[in-house]
């Protein structure tokens, strides 16, 4: 039987999870769909840009309200895995539940930010044609489709349940210790430096577009930015990464003999 604490962060955890994939999907079709210009557009230089006033307040405009959503979403992201924030959860005995409300938070920073996102086509870095070329249409799009892949395959290699929160609860209900504490101590520490997968993967889906216009360049600088700021990797990260792959190729090789 369920207690009223167990309860409510089991709510939680599957909020967190039916969160974490609708944002994550709203933002892949964000990203992923091909820009179709329309007939009458006029694509405007940046020295006609400079010389127009009226453009060039509606583009700065743009760029900084756009700007307000992704700062939210990298404030939300850095401070809600700060340790008193961590602290703050124990206290209130709810640790389990810190996973579950971090990923919810992120969540519906996202969904705000594509909500009340202002797309600025009036200039662009460049535009590739994919209407007519259904193979250019579909090669921006599989470079998508692949990237996420990879992520998600990331994910379920770096304890998808964990990371939603779900596994947490289940370890709580069972009488279990975190299952943080049951990873090893080398893993705990990669874990606390790099928690998202495939840096590739997810540079890949901000800048492999058909239009870059200065509102997509926006997100793509900023995101990319603090990619590479926070996933502060060292060589003991990777030579535990090389480690682990000899263990599996191992693995691998004795099974199939």
């Amino acid at each position: 039987m369920l207690s009223f604490r167990q309860l409510v962060c089991f709510i939680l955890s599957l909020l967190s999870f039916l969160s974490v994939f609708y944002s994550v999907g709203k933002l892949g079709v964000f990203l992923a769909t091909p820009v179709i210009q329309q007939r009458d557009f006029r694509h405007v230089l940046l020295t006609t840009l400079l010389d127009d006033r009226g453009l060039l307040k509606a583009t700065l405009f743009s760029l900084c309200f756009n700007s307000v959503w992704i700062v939210l979403f990298v404030i939300q992201h850095s401070a809600m895995k700060a340790d008193v924030v961590k602290r703050f959860w124990r206290k209130l005995g709810l640790e389990m539940a810190e996973r579950s409300v971090y990923n919810i938070g992120t969540a519906y920073c996202l969904l705000i930010m594509l909500k009340n996102w202002k797309t600025t086509q009036s200039y662009q870095l460049w535009y590739v044609d994919v209407e007519s070329s259904p193979v250019l249409w579909w090669t921006f799009v599989s470079a998508h489709i692949v990237s996420w892949v990879v992520i998600y395959g990331g994910s379920l290699l770096m304890d998808l349940p964990e990371l939603i929160g779900l596994k947490q609860i289940y370890y709580d209900v069972n009488d279990l210790a975190p299952p943080m504490s049951y990873k090893s101590r080398e893993l705990r520490s990669f874990y606390g430096r790099l928690r998202h997968p495939s840096f590739v993967g997810l540079s890949v889906v901000l800048w492999i577009t058909n239009s870059m216009s200065l509102d997509r360049l926006l997100l793509a600088i900023i995101w990319s930015t603090y990619m590479y700021l926070s996933w502060n990797t060292n060589k003991t990260d990777l030579e535990y990464q090389k480690y682990q792959l000899g263990r599996k190729k191992v693995e691998l090789t004795n099974v199939q003999e």
